[in-house]
């Protein structure tokens, strides 16, 4: 039997939420829509006590909700999963719509036992508003020298790290690795991957896997993102120092440039002038990358939300990555 003809195996689908009524429903649909046996998907909820109607809108789909008390994402996937019974687990967001084939296409790839996990692109969809096709723009900008939530590519690949908005894990890895470390802000799904790969294990990427993806709607939340991957990425490298990469520290090392060099204005009047030509510089390049981004999207008209969203990722994952110093 291998796994790509099989279907007799039992999966757990894990999605922690909260306060996403307006758009559970979407993803909830797509997950009763998969070409999979229904009997073989397990469909867990895990609450983190919403105030909206997401519960009311789960419930039409399944009596399988759990709550969560500690309020972090990564406990509430971890419950899921001890709460499970099947042998793989799989794990999409709220906001997130699966393609059809999603679990067959995660499956196929398992027949390697040294394989603990396989995961796919999450891809910006067609319905989404345009502020927020410019924010995915943007992570899969980001994610081709650093972390890979906007990753895509097309062809199976071994990878170091798949996020969970779009992953299925064997149970029986999760349990010897200990889950996931629910003191971390975010990137708590990269440790993670870390400590599977770490311990010999292989994880790969395919195309045919996919999973759309609604963006971050507003400026606001946004840049709460980018802030708690700042904090998310110090705390990760304090765990493990071979997780950073140079690029990690250039925003936090320009920040901290900046400011000491204001601070020092009084030693030097020069001192403040070679702050603000760094500022120039720095706002030179973000616009040149507004500008290739544009260019290669044809999108030329969103240059400065393109523009502003850049800056925001700068300056709240560099100031982020000060916070998780002491985190």
């Amino acid at each position: 039997m291998t796994f790509e003809a099989s279907n007799n195996i039992k999966v757990s689908i894990i999605i922690p939420t909260k306060n996403n009524g307006n758009i559970i429903a979407r993803c909830l649909d797509s997950i009763q829509n998969l070409d999979y046996p229904k009997d073989k998907i397990e469909l867990i909820i895990v609450d983190g006590h919403s105030t909206d109607d997401t519960v009311e809108i789960a419930k039409r789909y399944t009596d399988n909700i759990i709550y969560e008390d500690k309020g972090t994402i990564s406990y509430a996937r971890d419950l899921g999963v001890k709460e499970s019974s099947g042998e793989f687990i799989a794990f999409t967001d709220a906001d997130c719509v699966v393609d059809t084939n999603w679990i067959k296409n995660l499956l196929k790839h398992f027949s390697n036992e040294d394989v603990a996990a396989v995961g796919g692109p999450n891809v910006t969809p067609e319905d989404d508003t345009d502020f927020a096709k410019c924010a995915g723009e943007i992570l899969k900008f980001l994610s081709n020298p650093g972390p890979r939530y906007g990753f895509n590519a097309d062809e199976v690949m071994e990878i170091y790290h798949n996020p969970t908005c779009n992953v299925m894990y064997r149970k029986r890895v999760l349990e010897e690795v200990g889950g996931f470390n629910h003191n971390l802000v975010a990137e708590d799904d990269e440790e993670l991957d870390y400590r599977i790969r770490e311990k010999g294990y292989k994880i790969l990427f395919t195309p045919d896997a996919k999973v759309f993806h609604y963006r971050r709607p507003t400026w606001k939340r946004f840049a709460k993102m980018a802030l708690n991957y700042g904090i998310g990425r110090t705390q990760v490298i304090k765990l493990h120092w071979d997780m950073g990469r140079w690029y990690y520290y250039t925003p936090s090392m320009l920040i901290l440039v900046i400011i000491i060099l204001f601070a020092l204005s009084f030693l030097n009047p020069i001192l403040p002038l070679i702050a603000f030509l760094i500022l120039v510089i720095g706002g030179i390049g973000i616009g040149l990358i507004g500008l290739y981004l544009g260019t290669r999207t044809g999108r030329m008209r969103d240059f400065f939300n393109f523009y502003l969203l850049i800056a925001i990722w700068f300056w709240g994952y560099g100031i982020g990555m000060f916070r998780g110093v002491v985190k």
